[in-house]
């Protein structure tokens, strides 16, 4: 199951505030002036209009850990954030069809991430599939999602060992940035995934003696 830990809720916490005073933002970043974010060994490619803030974690995965990236963007210009999420999956997950696998790992973010933002937020968190998407033989979904009075687009793909998110808050599927964003996602070849072991858990403080 993918976990969203809760400092990943901070930046998107900042746009709920801004967008609240969205008549005071201005156009989006131009197109041409958005840089290409392809890390390598991640099997994909997306133009961002800002250079993101990267987060890493290792998420245990039946038995083992695998990588987990979250990119987060916010266009000060636009008001708009952009989120771009990387997990690794372990090749037994093949016996999954990517539909299943895609939906999973949904799940796991409705779960996590929407479950903080609404707590955090005090509103509703709402996350509706709308279309099904391809890039290639890849499968993927696009979702509809509600932070508050907030509207925003999720696209899910799954790459067989792994699965991407992206994500626009602010933004209507018709707007040029979201249309940028989205439009300009591609999936590459990579290297299979390297789990990890779980870690060991901390051995727990003994009480001092008398």
């Amino acid at each position: 199951m993918l976990s969203f830990r809760t400092r990943s809720v901070a930046p998107l916490l900042s746009l709920l505030v801004f967008a609240s005073s969205s008549a005071f933002a201005g156009p989006a970043s131009r197109a041409d002036d958005w840089i290409v974010l392809a890390p390598a060994g991640e099997g994909f490619s997306i133009k961002v209009p800002v250079k993101p803030e990267v987060e890493s974690q290792r998420v245990p995965v039946m038995g083992n850990t695998y990588q987990m990236r979250l990119y987060t963007m916010t266009d000060n210009k636009s008001g708009l954030l952009y989120m771009v999420v990387m997990q690794e999956y372990p090749s037994i997950t093949g016996v999954l069809t990517p539909t299943a696998r895609l939906e999973k790992f949904m799940d796991g973010f409705k779960k996590g991430l929407g479950e903080s933002l609404a707590s955090a937020v005090g509103g509703r968190f709402d996350l509706v599939a709308d279309r099904d998407l391809k890039i290639g033989t890849n499968i993927g979904r696009q979702y509809k999602m509600t932070v508050g009075e907030t509207r925003g687009l999720v696209r899910g793909y799954d790459a067989g060992r792994r699965v991407y998110l992206l994500l626009v808050l602010g933004a209507e599927e018709k707007s040029e940035a979201a249309s940028n964003f989205f439009d300009s996602f591609e999936i590459r070849p990579a290297p299979d995934p390297v789990p990890q072991p779980i870690p060991p858990p901390e051995p727990r403080p003994q009480p001092s003696g008398f």
